[in-house]
């Protein structure tokens, strides 16, 4: 989540974009593992398409956000290794099952997973600097978020942006 938040942080910038979805769609892919074509990029381009044509003009930026965090967890996991899962169908109508980074082997033998600890690590720190640098913290700027999704600068503890807006 904090790397797609960054990700788009960097090249978008705080536009009008829903970072709610963003976020979101940093997640499904492995909360929708039950089904192995999940981290195909055909699901990235179906979520897509339903962003463009179902909702309304004022949805479709904040809707555009599931894709593109679903995009960049894939990009995160590095599924580009695993060519016959991100590009299926491609190689054949069979979905096949990629290997799974979570299990319990993360808890029972930690140190053998550094680089999946670090990674999880790196994201959560890059969240934690969203919370201050926006100041979500602050007088209801974080309700105000997840009202909108939207990341208001902060100039403060003076700032009161978010204090009138429950």
């Amino acid at each position: 989540m904090g790397l797609a938040a960054l990700i788009v942080y960097v090249t978008l910038g705080r536009r009008r974009i829903d970072y709610r979805f963003v976020l979101i769609g940093a997640v499904l892919p492995d909360l929708a593992a039950a089904w192995p074509g999940s981290h195909s990029l055909v699901v990235v381009a179906l979520l897509a398409l339903v962003a463009m044509v179902l909702p309304l003009r004022e949805k479709r930026l904040a809707l555009f956000g599931l894709p593109v965090g679903w995009l960049l967890h894939l990009v995160g996991d590095g599924m580009w290794d695993y060519p016959r899962v991100f590009l299926w169908p491609a190689f054949g109508a069979d979905v096949p099952v990629h290997p799974e980074p979570y299990s319990w082997d993360l808890v029972a033998d930690p140190l053998a997973h550094l680089s999946t600890w670090g990674a999880e690590l790196a994201g959560l720190l890059l969240l934690a600097w969203f919370w201050v640098a926006f100041g979500l913290g602050h007088q209801g700027r974080a309700r105000l978020f997840l009202k909108d999704g939207y990341l208001r600068p902060w100039d403060g503890p003076g700032d009161t942006v978010g204090a009138d807006n429950p």
